[in-house]
């Protein structure tokens, strides 16, 4: 039986994105819409009409506390746009401009972000179960006390923050199946995840050289050539993770960490010599 999470994986994966612009064409600027509009466009809409604000402009606009659910947001522009509090839920925002964004305490449940330029943004408090994140630009994103369950694959996270952040498996859903953050092949260099829970959570070929890991929870989560070179793991807990593969080379704090040697896969991880 498929998990709710590997149900709305399916069924997104079939989503297109807008067409391209043939060769030589000039892009239609985008339109730039007021808050007024906005919000007349979503109030407009209905069960079988969802909204459609899918290449347009908002930049910048003040949208917090906006209920946007199952809006198509693909290619939008939001960037610098205040979305304190909003509604993303079940919203398409595939290839859309969030740079900058205040995010926070936003719902983005269910929501598609791929290839979505979130970079700088914050997210602070925000909701991300069971999101599409795949190669999204999050670097230097503030997501301190996010709560995650989502597909990251190959997301640039590099340089941000995830103190305190919320990305352990989910208890309540293990009936289903399990439903846990999955960040392989992503780009969390120089990432701040101290106190960070991310049990259960699949960090495989994923780039954590340089990160800081100071009182994280990877334990039972999949670390498969993994790389922790340089990464500061003062604190900890690797209990029951697999480290098949993964790279502790020149990593701070490793006499500190725990669990280490309760991992699975020990034997093929590659430590510095002693």
């Amino acid at each position: 039986m498929m998990t709710r999470f590997a149900t709305l994986v399916a069924t997104t994966a079939a989503l297109t994105v807008g067409a391209l612009e043939a060769p030589g064409q000039t892009p239609t600027p985008a339109k730039r819409l007021t808050v007024a509009e906005v919000k007349t466009r979503l109030a407009a809409a209905t069960e079988k009409s969802p909204p459609d604000l899918s290449g347009v402009d908002m930049s910048g606009l003040d949208l917090s506390g906006v209920d946007f659910r199952r809006a198509s947001l693909t290619r939008a522009r939001l960037a610098g746009a205040k979305l304190v509090k909003a509604s993303l839920f079940t919203c398409d925002l595939t290839d859309a401009v969030l740079a900058d964004a205040d995010l926070r305490q936003a719902n983005l449940d269910g929501t598609v972000l791929r290839r979505a330029n979130l970079h700088g943004a914050n997210l602070e408090g925000a909701s991300l179960f069971a999101t599409i994140v795949e190669r999204a630009d999050l670097s230097g994103a503030n997501l301190t006390k996010t709560r995650i369950i989502g597909y990251l694959k190959n997301a640039n996270l590099a340089g941000a923050t995830l103190r305190n952040a919320n990305a352990g498996a989910d208890p309540g859903n293990q009936s289903m199946g399990v439903m846990r953050a999955t960040f392989v092949s992503a780009d969390l260099s120089g990432a701040d995840l101290s106190g960070a829970n991310l049990f259960k959570a699949d960090f495989s070929f994923a780039n954590l050289s340089g990160a800081k890991l100071v009182g994280a929870d990877l334990s039972n989560g999949d670390l498969v050539q993994t790389d922790f070179s340089k990464a500061d793991v003062t604190g900890a807990n690797f209990a029951k993770a697999d480290i098949n593969g993964a790279i502790f080379r020149g990593t701070i704090g490793r006499a500190q960490a725990k669990g280490l040697t309760q991992t699975r896969n020990r034997d093929k991880a590659i430590f510095d010599a002693q």
